[in-house]
């Protein structure tokens, strides 16, 4: 899910005249990473890892909300980060006893 996310954001960041390209093509790289790196390590500290990773993005999407030129984008990133984070979360389960 979050490899199509990153190639979501790759193909916003190549549109001639899209709002935020650049943006757009940090979040691709961002999210492409983190997909490759969780896949590839594969443990349940990875997925924890990338939930923390999700939780400050969304984070850092709050302070933006403010600003009328980015409030769209802001706001469709912070509920974004919501969901892959609640993903990894669940991907991890409730852990050992």
């Amino acid at each position: 899910m979050r490899a199509v996310v990153g190639v979501a954001h790759l193909v916003h960041a190549g549109r001639r005249g899209a709002p935020h390209r650049v943006l757009h093509g940090v979040l691709a790289v961002r999210q492409t990473g983190q997909a490759a790196i969780t896949a590839r390590i594969g443990t349940a500290d990875a997925h924890t890892a990338g939930a923390v990773v999700d939780v400050l993005h969304g984070a850092t999407m709050l302070p933006l909300l403010l600003l009328p030129r980015f409030r769209r984008f802001a706001l469709g990133q912070a509920v974004l980060a919501v969901l892959l984070a609640v993903a990894e979360v669940a991907s991890v389960g409730r852990g050992r006893r």
